[in-house]
């Protein structure tokens, strides 16, 4: 079974360039979730995800955000002064530490640490969609160094934030959501299995989200076309590269396996048998895929030590 259909909404054979989520299917998620399911976003995290989205963001931003978060500056005093990071002598100060642990390194924690505070839930799945989402990143970096070398910490955060609607969904839903996931594990896709409770999926709530929170198109499109076919991303590639390479960290993260979670076995085993198609539809060398897949497992468990929470 395939669980990267093409795209089954009323879009046409071609990805609208214009996002726009329709009325009808934003007033379906509302009345299921409940109007005020989309709360303002966190002023932590606002603040830290505004910096690590922002390409021309200085040192000092980074300083500033740190500094007024209590928690946030003693991770990162401590991320900096770990066997990872250490040369030698102690980092006493966030400016020294953003530093020692370099501006793109900081991105993606701060990336990270917005997505944690997003949405909470004690339910047991949530830190199994957190992981995954943190594979897709390691994997958005993987595939970006191949394919769009520059772009890997713009792609790290496509890769965190790609599966947000899952997460507004467990903690609203947790019930419903848990009988999807008994449906996952039975083998169906999770577009599959939300579709059977819901009149949307996850992808459209997380465009929900994304509009909501102005995340803006490049980041949006990621999140709501990333289980679109690959020839229909194709006929656009300009517009789709980034959702190409979110696509494609998806399929390789379930391959990959680096997320223990008998929800996703099923999963594991249908993203392999898509392997051929997303390295062609990637353009990277078949000869390598054994290469990339050690990558990306290396490459999350590095970013699993550094960034989990």
């Amino acid at each position: 079974m395939r669980l990267w259909p093409p795209f089954k909404k009323n879009t046409g054979n071609l990805v609208p360039k214009k996002l726009a989520l329709s009325s009808a299917v934003e007033g379906s998620i509302l009345r299921a979730l409940g109007n005020s399911a989309i709360p303002s976003m966190p002023a932590s995290a606002q603040k830290a995800f505004q910096v690590a989205s922002n390409p021309t963001a200085e040192l000092r931003d980074f300083v500033e955000v740190i500094a007024g978060d209590e928690s946030l500056s003693a991770r990162i005093l401590k991320i900096a002064n770990s066997v990872y990071f250490h040369r030698g002598h102690d980092t006493e100060t966030i400016e020294d530490s953003v530093n020692v642990i370099g501006i793109n390194e900081i991105r993606g924690l701060l990336s990270a640490s917005s997505l944690a505070e997003i949405f909470p839930s004690r339910h047991p799945a949530r830190n199994h969609l957190w992981c995954h989402d943190l594979a897709v990143a390691s994997a958005c970096k993987v595939l970006a160094t191949e394919i769009l070398p520059g772009q890997e910490e713009s792609l790290f955060l496509h890769g965190l934030m790609h599966d947000v609607g899952k997460l507004l969904l467990l903690q609203r839903v947790p019930d419903d959501y848990a009988q999807i996931l008994k449906s996952v594990q039975g083998g169906k896709s999770f577009q599959q299995a939300e579709e059977e409770l819901f009149p949307f999926d996850h992808t459209e709530v997380g465009h929900l989200i994304a509009e909501k929170w102005r995340f803006g198109k490049e980041l949006t499109r990621s999140i709501r076309y990333h289980h679109i076919g690959w020839e229909e991303l194709s006929l656009d590639s300009a517009e789709n590269k980034l959702v190409k390479i979110v696509k494609g960290a998806d399929i390789f993260a379930h391959a990959a396996g680096v997320v223990d979670w008998q929800v996703l076995t099923n999963i594991k085993a249908s993203a392999n048998e898509e392997l051929a198609l997303a390295i062609e539809y990637l353009g990277l060398e078949s000869s390598k895929k054994r290469e990339y897949l050690a990558k990306i497992s290396r490459q999350f468990q590095t970013d699993y030590e550094l960034y989990h929470v």
